[in-house]
């Protein structure tokens, strides 16, 4: 019973004893900014070819494929089955 009763209560005084303040942090020396990284001279090239043939083949679905693409997205929003996902992808491929 003793435990359950506070240290400040035990000692006499009515109030609890006042909160020291704690010391602030010291703030972290800071960094120099790093340069940014350049990517390979060939990669801007690759990455404009895959960005260039993937809008392509979306622009030249057949609506089919579309709705398809549409319920294999709904289906994945509501957290759908792995294996009717996956059939529905290889459908579309």
């Amino acid at each position: 019973m003793a435990k359950s009763v506070p240290m400040w209560w035990m000692c006499g005084s009515r109030c609890p004893p006042p909160k020291q303040p704690e010391p602030e942090p010291e703030p972290l020396p800071e960094l120099p900014p790093e340069p940014p990284q350049k990517p390979p001279p060939g990669a801007d090239a690759q990455l404009r070819d895959a960005i260039s043939s993937l809008t392509d083949r979306i622009r030249h679905t057949d609506p089919e494929t579309m709705l398809l693409l549409a319920l294999l997205w709904i289906l994945w929003q509501e957290h759908a089955d792995r294996k009717l996902l996956l059939a529905l992808a290889y459908i579309i491929l």
